[in-house]
């Protein structure tokens, strides 16, 4: 089974990269297979507003959200992790949902798959405001439910801005250790 994995920091190796890598490690240890993409260093252009995806349902575009949005609907899972940016997610994320117009579901067009995929968000600001947070989860909320992808867990983590935060705070990566397997629990039933 697939899991695909959707960082939409700009940093590879950043804090929610590092929060991502203990969510996906249960389903690691559980032989899931795992793509992830980092939106930091994909090639996702923006979207040109031109509409040619509302008539044929393709983008006239060709870079990486092809590969990304056909890796999710060979998975059983998706997961949305980003940081919080000015109180929702990156730049990067918010252009990569953009070009998931050809895929909506309210697009006579829409391209989305007929498996039963579920979905994850993950958030993570540097702020204490937990608030902030939940805008982000609402925003992946929305994008997935778009693609009919229902939402069956979040994890947010608040006061986060440097790896030393992490590394002061254990508990943090053993929670999301904790919600990788209480995830894969979700998937059984």
């Amino acid at each position: 089974m697939k899991v695909t994995c959707i960082l939409g920091s700009p940093h590879s190796q950043g804090n929610t990269a590092t929060i991502l890598n203990e969510i996906e490690r249960p389903f690691r240890e559980q032989g899931y297979e795992i793509a992830r993409y980092c939106l930091g260093s994909s090639n996702v252009n923006y979207c040109q507003g031109c509409k040619s995806c509302f008539e044929n349902g393709q983008c006239v575009q060709n870079d990486d959200v092809e590969i990304i949005m056909k890796s999710m609907f060979e998975s059983v899972l998706v997961i949305v992790a980003s940081p919080s940016y000015w109180g929702d997610v990156t730049g990067q994320m918010k252009v990569f949902i953009d070009r998931c117009t050809p895929y909506c579901n309210v697009r006579h067009t829409k391209r989305i798959s007929e498996s039963m995929i579920k979905g994850v968000a993950i958030a993570v600001r540097a702020g204490r405001n937990k608030e902030e947070n939940n805008n982000l989860i609402k925003t992946i909320e929305h994008f997935l439910g778009h693609l009919d992808i229902p939402l069956i867990s979040n994890f947010t983590v608040e006061s986060i801005d440097t790896a030393d935060d992490l590394i002061a705070k254990p508990e943090i990566l053993n929670n999301a250790y904790a919600c990788g397997n209480n995830i894969i629990e979700l998937l059984k039933d």
